[in-house]
């Protein structure tokens, strides 16, 4: 067995500590050039270098941290469609589905392991998506 089969990579921090809350515009900025990019290779599995992740970004943004939190906007699209719908406009998130998945507390999950949920409290994500529906625009 490989070395990365027994020990695969760490990305971001410990499992079960925080994960930074993050600038949600670091977070939209990333989600909407994710969406565009998807849409120039349609089919294909697109990955982006953290550098070219950091150009997109605020300067001094945690890239960890912010594809992880926008990872979870994506794993919400696909778990929990239906609580997440008001926070939607044509498909896509909201602002304020991106401020609450910027400030949620969350957890860094642990590879290779299936939770059961998300790493996060879901009545709190859509308490703090109802809080910031004044900021809807895309």
């Amino acid at each position: 067995m490989t070395e990365a089969l027994v020990n695969p990579p760490q990305f971001g921090g410990q499992p079960g500590e925080p994960v930074p809350a993050v600038d949600p515009e670091d977070i939209k900025a990333t989600w909407e050039f994710q969406q565009e990019l998807q849409a120039e290779h349609p089919g294909e599995q697109i990955a982006v270098d953290a550098s070219l992740a950091q150009s997109i970004c605020k300067p001094g943004a945690d890239i960890q941290a912010v594809g992880y939190r926008s990872m979870m906007i994506w794993m919400m699209t696909q778990i929990a469609r239906e609580q997440i719908a008001p926070f939607l406009k044509d498909g896509q998130p909201t602002d304020a589905l991106f401020h609450a998945a910027a400030k949620v507390p969350l957890e860094w999950m642990e590879v290779g392991i299936v939770q059961n949920g998300p790493p996060f409290d879901l009545n709190e994500f859509l308490r703090l998506c109802a809080g910031n529906t004044d900021e809807q625009s895309t």
